[in-house]
């Protein structure tokens, strides 16, 4: 199951990412996997390029991300960078139920923050614009049959 071994490891990252150093054994007791395939999982995340890297804490071999890696995250985007990534929230929408939900509203509330308070009307106009949905968009000419 592809799926689950994507969820899985976006839960591994989640975990690292937010400051709680754990093992592999704690990672693949929490997942009901193998120690083994939590170290492909973590692999896998740093062939992605996400900078995890092993250290011992309490003499015992834990996971962490490298330090200010979320600050130089942030400072890469340009304004217009940031505004197209606000005004894609629609497009996103169908992820609603996923387990990336609080994720995307926390980046878009960040991203919101980071835009001027005075170009959100402005994004907003836009985003109403594009979405996204189970039926496609409206045709400008009918089709002959």
């Amino acid at each position: 199951m592809r799926n689950a071994e994507v969820i899985r490891q976006w839960k591994v990252l989640k975990t690292i990412e937010a400051g709680r150093f754990t093992s592999t054994a704690k990672l693949a007791a929490t997942h009901g996997v193998t120690e083994r395939t939590i170290r492909r999982d973590i692999e896998a995340l740093q062939e992605a390029g996400f900078p995890l890297y092993d250290d011992r804490a309490n003499g015992k071999k834990v996971w962490r991300l490298v330090e200010g890696y979320r600050q130089r995250l942030a400072q890469g985007f340009s304004l217009s960078e940031l505004a197209a990534l606000y005004f894609s929230k629609n497009m996103l929408s169908f992820l609603g139920g996923s387990p990336f939900a609080r994720d995307l509203e926390s980046a878009f509330e960040k991203i919101r923050e980071a835009l001027p308070a005075k170009s959100l009307p402005f994004l907003s106009r836009i985003q109403d614009l594009f979405s996204a949905g189970p039926t496609p968009g409206r045709t400008t000419r009918r089709s002959r049959t």
